[in-house]
């Protein structure tokens, strides 16, 4: 009898049941207590998660390891803290609303086939948001974060080994996690971008300790700071020079038109000024017309000189050269008429005569 009343109480005083590695296929035969905590059900063959509403004191619940597909028949578990659901087949996060006292959800490496995505219920990462502080997504081949972004109490994010191609991927949602302090990233592309570790850690924040297993340094912080603040001056700056740049084209703009007041005519929706108008505006530019002009010898000696040797020489489009017709008429081909004026070759004497009176030094050697 006394033995009877020792294996009931022992029984009574249980918090943690180990049925773990038992190649269980069903979830059955478990004496439920008020003390039970803790159940280990992971390594098995269970294929739905079922009776386990008599488990209302259970804290932890260990069903990774098995063929689980859906997540489902949990909402007597009022006190759940921990729920490990890693290495099964689920396709999608729900059913978790009623779980106001959840804090860590462990569904990461589900055995899935290439064409089936892992997908989140919208409804139910609201529900977690309150409450929710680890989430282990690991090797789920996501792309994007979008769905985590109400999670804002929550600390610890493993999301290692995505498919995250780059930190656009992942910054928009980190930006939105407010008590973010652990944050895994390993294996993923998006850490071969250019200062990938900048841009995370400026996203996330000054709350943000630990980066893909590694401490932020101060000196990270301070960088990401400093960068944080010239770019802040620099786009400050561009801002005032566009608005500069309005105002000054607003008040050229005014001033044109003030000027050109009721002397502008205005036709067909076009604005042309006046004649009498300071601002002439024309669409094409006169073409510039260039005079030759004919070289005017003032030396009367030059000219009778270089017409009597030179004038047979002389091209036609710098002087106008003619033979006299009453000399030629006459067969004296030394008369030219040159400018208007008959100029006639003169005797070898007169041209000595020149050279010793008149110096005449630019003129070329006749002999």
């Amino acid at each position: 009898m006394k033995q009877k009343k020792a294996t009931k109480k022992a029984s009574s005083n249980l918090t943690h049941i180990y049925l773990n590695d038992k190649n269980i296929t069903q979830i059955s035969n478990i004496y439920p207590t008020k003390r039970i905590q803790v159940l280990y059900l992971h390594n098995n063959q269970i294929s739905r998660i079922e009776k386990l509403g008599a488990f209302a004191h259970l804290t932890h619940l260990y069903l990774q390891w098995n063929n689980i597909r859906r997540i489902e028949n949990l909402d007597a578990l009022k006190n759940l803290k921990q729920l490990y659901l890693g290495y099964n087949k689920i396709t999608r996060m729900e059913n978790l609303d009623n779980l106001k006292r959840l804090e860590q959800v462990h569904i990461e490496r589900q055995l899935l086939d290439g064409s089936t995505r892992f997908e989140f219920d919208e409804d139910c990462v609201r529900a977690l948001a309150n409450h929710l502080k680890v989430l282990n997504i690991k090797k789920l081949r996501l792309t994007d974060m979008r769905w985590l972004e109400p999670l804002w109490k929550l600390e610890v994010l493993l999301a290692s080994e995505n498919n995250f191609k780059s930190t656009e991927d992942v910054t928009p949602a980190i930006s939105a996690l407010y008590s973010l302090r652990v944050l895994d990233l390993q294996g993923c592309l998006a850490q071969k971008d250019v200062h990938y570790r900048e841009k995370v850690t400026a996203a996330a924040g000054h709350k943000l300790l630990l980066l893909d297993g590694k401490m932020i340094s101060q000196s990270t912080r301070n960088f990401i700071k400093n960068f944080q603040t010239i770019k802040l001056e620099k786009k400050r700056r561009a801002m005032t020079n566009a608005e500069e740049k309005a105002k000054t084209a607003n008040t050229s703009k005014s001033s044109v038109d003030s000027s050109s007041g009721s002397d502008s005519i205005t036709t067909t929706g076009r604005h042309f000024p006046a004649a009498n108008s300071l601002f002439q505006l024309s669409s094409r530019r006169p073409a510039v017309q260039r005079i030759l002009r004919k070289p005017v010898m003032r030396s009367p000696v030059l000219m009778k000189t270089m017409s009597a040797h030179f004038g047979d020489e002389l091209p036609v489009r710098d002087f106008t050269v003619r033979l006299g017709r009453n000399n030629v008429s006459n067969g004296d081909q030394s008369a030219v008429m040159l400018q208007g004026r008959i100029i006639k070759a003169e005797v070898p004497a007169f041209k000595e005569k020149i050279r010793t009176q008149r110096k005449v030094q630019s003129l070329p050697s006749i002999d």
